[in-house]
């Protein structure tokens, strides 16, 4: 099983990631210090380990929030909201149909994905997700998918981008749905105006800011020349 890394404790609000499943997808967990009230996002696999994580720290999960529909991403979501009875399942109204079809989708590559549930929540761009006092907004930024989305939690500088911007890359765009001049004025419209200092939580791999991939990230230069 995969190992939860530490909790970053930022005074109000606390995170971890944990990458889980065949394709290592970073399933974060974010929440009040004082309430306890979380979301779990991109819950992509191994849900013993998702609940393992939510039980040490004794959570109230309010959202199961995915940021775009492919399997990789919401394979455990039935399992967690079974468990977390008062979590809602939302996702971006775009990416509902990836979301019905992930179990055929994960199929096709490989891997064995669960059935998904219909969402509580179809959210739009600029939609407000609160748990508790911890609120996320949500930013539209398709590309990878018509309905990816981001996850800015404004107060504590997290951005969890999802498959839309990765450290060093972005998300690709070779699939049903996806368009490189799409995603590229996403990150460009949405991202890019964010302040350097915004912690870029991505769906792979290794945490960034948006400072660092404004300066070093080669796609990013090539829209900002």
């Amino acid at each position: 099983m995969a190992e939860v890394i530490p909790v970053t404790d930022l005074g109000k609000t606390s995170y971890i990631q944990i990458p889980l499943g065949a394709l290592r997808v970073n399933c974060y967990i974010v929440w009040n210090n004082a309430s306890k009230d979380a979301f779990v996002i991109d819950p992509g696999g191994e849900p013993d380990m998702i609940w393992h994580a939510i039980a040490r720290f004794s959570l109230v999960v309010r959202y199961v929030v995915n940021t775009h529909g492919h399997f990789d991403h919401v394979g455990a979501n039935a399992e967690v909201k079974k468990r977390a009875r008062e979590a809602s399942i939302a996702i971006h109204s775009k990416d509902a149909l990836l979301l019905k079809t992930a179990h055929e989708h994960g199929l096709f590559f490989g891997v064995k994905t669960p059935k998904q549930p219909e969402p509580d929540m179809l959210f739009k761009d600029g939609d407000i997700l609160s748990a508790g006092s911890l609120t996320l907004k949500v930013l539209h930024t398709p590309g990878h998918t018509a309905g990816g989305v981001c996850l800015y939690d404004e107060a504590d500088g997290l951005l969890f981008t999802g498959d839309t911007l990765f450290a060093g890359s972005v998300g690709r765009t070779d699939f049903e749905g996806g368009s490189s001049e799409v995603l590229m004025r996403s990150i460009k419209t949405k991202l890019l105006p964010l302040d350097d200092s915004v912690r870029v939580l991505p769906g792979h791999g290794p945490a960034s800011t948006i400072g660092e991939e404004r300066s070093s990230n080669q796609f990013i230069r090539d829209i900002t020349r």
